[in-house]
């Protein structure tokens, strides 16, 4: 949340002539509702499992730029499907700078009820880490501007290798 995963993801897919793709719109348009509305009215476990959903309604497509939210790898599913046609890019950015971007926080669930959001957003990041360590590429956006951060992502994904074909 905040590190550009949207605006970057529609720069490289124009850039490249891809489709963008964005799995909240997704489940979104699935439900019939916004992501916060889903949170509150069905909780967070039936939106993870409609995220799993969508992402496995990609597999089969190619030449798509897709960004998820930030639980998408903390499934390992996810990541199983992602992979199976997709280099994994993970942005990132410092918790005072994500904070500063997501405003106005109540259209963040994992936010709005927070009574320290910068703590809440810490604490996410550090609960996700682990699952954030099977990005192929990790990209920090904190500092960069959007031209910026598309150039260093395009460069990664060039020189990328996969470790594991399968």
């Amino acid at each position: 949340m905040g590190t550009g995963k949207t605006l970057l993801g529609q720069m490289l897919a124009q850039r490249w002539g891809w489709r963008f793709v964005d799995t909240d719109a997704l489940v979104e348009q699935k439900v019939g509702c916004s992501v916060a509305q889903i949170f509150q009215r069905f909780g967070e476990e039936y939106f993870r499992q409609q995220e799993t959903e969508v992402l496995r309604s990609l597999e089969n497509l190619h030449r798509l730029v897709i960004a998820t939210g930030g639980g998408v790898p903390t499934r390992t599913e996810n990541v199983r499907s992602l992979r199976r046609h997709a280099v994994i890019v993970l942005l990132t950015a410092q918790p005072e700078v994500i904070l500063q971007r997501v405003q106005p926080i109540y259209t963040r669930p994992k936010l709005a009820s927070a009574p320290d959001p910068l703590a809440e957003i810490r604490r996410l990041m550090s609960e996700r880490e682990t699952a954030y360590a099977c990005a192929d590429i990790r990209v920090d956006t904190s500092t960069l501007s959007p031209e910026e951060a598309v150039e260093r992502i395009e460069e990664l994904v060039r020189g990328w290798k996969p470790t594991n074909p399968t």
